[in-house]
């Protein structure tokens, strides 16, 4: 059901093509994907309000509702006479709900597996579970093509009109995330023979406090360029030093060990990628000639698909291999992602998403990698922390947002490049540099297999 309702849940190119259509620029744009990186620390808060395995199912009913809920308000905030920006808003605010409640889904269902499934196993657990259900998020893009409107294989969609197209599309999710919390209830989750204490206040107050902060910081930073507020900026910068210090405390425990510590640098490093998806979207108009939202749902399509099929092989790898190899292969391919965006334009950049989408795998082989090195009583702490990991990766997107704006803003250009066109090739250049760094570490330090004892 996840994969279903992969292009409204899967925060960036769909987000990204509203917010263009509602006239936003690329910062703002890309602010959806960053909330919803930021927001993924919320697992840990959960974590902490919620520690027992008896409560697994019920948590996964509670996401999976209000993800439901927020994707039926948004839809109906689309239909109403508002100023675009309240529309802009609730854009926002969808996309920092979904980067709330489904990492922390996810996580949940991570525990699952880590708790019911042996090692030698789950590579074919993962092989189905992400090779066959991109098949479903293949169809909600040929759906959304359908509705938005594009070319796909040589079939012509003309669309619905807006607001309805972006109405249906997102409207659509609602019954679906609700099918999927009715699901979750039959989750079959053996008892433990003793279940895990909530830790006192005074314990998991860093995180209480990280976390605010943390979007506090966001917030400022993005006012900060909206106004041009200096102030702002410097007060930004202050309260992200404090989100990462108060998280950093908070887990100590798991960060004091070696090859946690290591796997979450490259893990951050290598998630930087996740930031690109939506100015590979805006990029549309100049590598493809027309509107971001006549590709989304090609773009999320071939993404999903390859995806299914990458899924399969890499899940199939990994019961032959080591759990270091599933990191390097995402990683890697993550890198191909970018370099070619960076490189090609006309039909052919559309590739660019074929490739991205095997290497987005990454948000499973990073945490596979990280249960496999977890002690058994520490693999919810470690899941939502490996879920977290996509906090300090969110300001990426900003960042490749802001790369582009400051470069057509200056009118700078370069190798016969039009400004926007080497502001979108310069954040595509970032987000590859931080990959490599990311394989580097991966390559000299991680140990192939991290089991602890």
């Amino acid at each position: 059901m996840q994969y279903l309702a992969a292009p409204v849940l899967y925060v960036g190119i769909t987000q990204a093509s509203l917010c263009d259509r509602l006239e936003a620029d690329t910062r703002t744009s890309n602010l959806p994907a960053t909330l919803f990186f930021a927001m993924t620390a919320m697992p840990a808060i959960i974590a902490w309000v919620s520690p027992q395995v008896a409560s697994l199912k019920r948590n996964l009913m509670l996401c999976y509702s209000i993800s439901a809920v927020m994707l039926a308000t948004l839809a109906v905030t689309l239909l109403l006479p508002l100023p675009n920006s309240v529309k802009l808003a609730m854009v926002i605010l969808q996309g920092g709900v979904s980067g709330a409640v489904m990492p922390a889904a996810i996580a949940f269902l991570w525990e699952v597996i880590g708790r019911g499934s042996a090692e030698s196993k789950r590579g074919l657990a993962l092989s189905l579970a992400f090779g066959l259900g991109p098949i479903l998020a293949v169809v909600g893009s040929f759906a959304q093509t359908a509705l938005l409107g594009g070319t796909l294989f040589g079939w012509k969609f003309s669309g619905a009109e807006y607001p309805w197209n972006f109405v249906v599309l997102f409207g659509a999710g609602a019954p679906v995330m609700a099918v999927a919390a009715y699901l979750s209830r039959w989750f079959v989750v053996l008892p433990v023979e003793h279940e895990l204490e909530r830790e006192p206040l005074s314990d998991v107050l860093p995180l209480l406090i990280g976390v605010p902060m943390m979007f506090a910081s966001v917030a400022l930073l993005h006012f900060a360029s909206v106004r041009s507020n200096e102030m702002f900026r410097f007060a930004g910068y202050g309260a992200a030093a404090v989100a990462l210090v108060a998280i950093v405390y908070y887990f100590r425990s798991l960060l004091s060990q070696r090859v946690l510590l290591l796997a979450t640098v490259v893990t951050i490093l290598v998630y930087a990628v996740n930031g690109s998806p939506s100015n590979m979207n805006l990029y549309s108009q100049s590598a493809l000639g027309d509107s971001p939202e006549k590709y989304a749902g090609l773009q999320n399509m071939l993404r999903f698909g390859f995806k299914a099929v990458a899924g399969g092989f890499l899940g199939w790898m990994l019961t032959r291999t080591n759990p270091r190899a599933g990191i390097l292969a995402t990683a890697t391919i993550c890198l191909a992602s970018q370099i070619w965006a960076m490189l090609v334009t006309g039909p052919w950049y559309l590739a660019a998403f074929v490739i991205f989408g095997a290497g987005e795998l990454i948000g499973v082989y990073s945490p596979n990698y990280m249960v496999s090195a977890s002690k058994t009583n520490d693999l919810r702490r470690t899941m939502a922390f490996a879920t977290m990991l996509m906090v300090p990766a969110a300001p990426a997107g900003y960042l490749y947002g802001a790369i582009v704006d400051f470069v057509k803003s200056h009118k700078l250009t370069a190798l016969g490049l039009t400004p926007e066109s080497l502001g979108f090739r310069a954040s595509f250049l970032a987000s590859s540099v931080l990959i490599l760094c990311g394989i580097v570490v991966a390559v000299s330090l991680l140990p192939k297999k991290p089991r602890q004892e």
